[in-house]
């Protein structure tokens, strides 16, 4: 009888100090950037508490682990494809997940993310009203990743002209932001978003900072995760131009088969000359554009037979030559590039000489 006794009591203390073998519960709070490309990426997982003999699944296949800290893993994304991916962290004694913790986009590398440009255009001259003062406009976009500049979106190769071109479309990512703000160390202007999902402003003096760096501190839209541009652009500066000279109170009479420009010396990775033909009697009224993409060499003349229609004798010309400067930074996004352009434009007027 005590030999019984015994045993049921030594069954009933092996129950009462039994510790169930449950896993242990591993939190997934987050993902620090929220976004990878198809190339994969390093990303810091945000949870715990993580040791050293963890291992890191996205959408399955298995990440390098860089570093683990107790709260924190930094990895190295494999190869992904595109969409939502789920996120598992395995450790010796359980493991934690979060569901479409991270949003895969097309790598771009090598190709512009997003276009645009900062212009500021000085006028040439003191023959324009008084009304008439300097100006600057911005616009850009996030595009699909494509191998384009700013410069070829008129169609043209280098050193060359064409009449009236005709603009590509390009796709466009939807941010679902309303504006965003760009600024520089000496400015801040804020573009306003279009239904067709590009921002664009005018700018004021103040807003145009010559050899300077523009970046886009934060970009939240309902579309895309919260994320900023270091180096969106860069601007070039003012630059003397030398024929057509512009100097005086009148405007020069120009030839259509003698429309040479110079210009002095600036940085800037091409040169655009833009020549509108307009009608006298309607200002508002432009006839006929042409645009040459040239060489930053110091001076170009426009070739006769571009024009689609012989010059006529009672029209202005507008021209414009712009310096362009294309120096952004990389898109975080998707590894593009950022090119947006930095214009410095000068502008004057001439009539048509037969």
């Amino acid at each position: 009888m005590s030999l019984l006794i015994v045993s049921l009591l030594a069954c009933g203390n092996f129950r009462r100090n039994e510790r169930p073998d449950t896993p242990l519960v591993v939190g997934v709070d987050s993902i620090s950037p929220e976004y990878a490309t198809t190339l994969g990426g390093q990303v810091d997982i945000l949870g715990g508490p993580f040791d050293d003999s963890a291992r890191v699944f996205v959408d399955e296949m298995e990440a390098e682990v860089i570093s683990v800290e107790r709260n924190t893993i930094r990895v190295s994304l494999p190869e992904l494809d595109l969409g939502w991916a789920d996120v598992r962290v395995e450790v010796e004694d359980g493991e934690g997940s979060l569901d479409e913790a991270l949003r895969i986009y097309q790598d771009g590398t090598g190709l512009a993310g997003t276009m645009g440009a900062l212009e500021w255009y000085e006028l040439q001259g003191n023959f324009w009203t008084e009304e008439s003062q300097d100006f600057g406009s911005a616009w850009w976009g996030m595009i699909q990743p494509q191998d384009t500049h700013y410069w070829s979106l008129f169609g043209v190769q280098d050193n060359n002209c064409i009449s009236n071109p005709q603009f590509p479309q390009l796709q466009v990512i939807a941010t679902g932001a309303d504006e965003v703000v760009v600024e520089s160390e000496q400015s801040s202007v804020t573009l306003v978003a279009a239904d067709d999902e590009i921002f664009d402003a005018s700018l004021r003096s103040q807003d145009y900072v010559e050899w300077a760096d523009y970046a886009v501190p934060s970009l939240a839209g309902a579309e895309l995760p919260e994320f900023g541009i270091e180096r969106l652009a860069a601007t070039p500066g003012a630059f003397d131009l030398y024929t057509p000279d512009f100097s005086g109170g009148k405007p020069p009479s120009l030839s259509q088969d003698e429309l040479l420009f110079e210009w002095g010396e600036v940085d800037a990775d091409r040169v655009i000359i833009q020549v509108e033909r307009r009608a006298q009697d309607d200002i508002e009224d432009i006839q006929e554009t042409v645009v040459c993409v040239v060489d930053n060499d110091g001076s170009f003349e426009i070739p006769a037979d571009v024009w689609g229609a012989s010059w006529q004798s009672d029209e202005w010309l507008y021209l414009y030559v712009g310096a362009v400067r294309e120096d952004g930074g990389i898109i975080p996004l998707n590894n593009s590039e950022s090119r947006v352009a930095g214009i410095y434009w000068l502008l004057g007027a001439a009539s048509t000489d037969l």
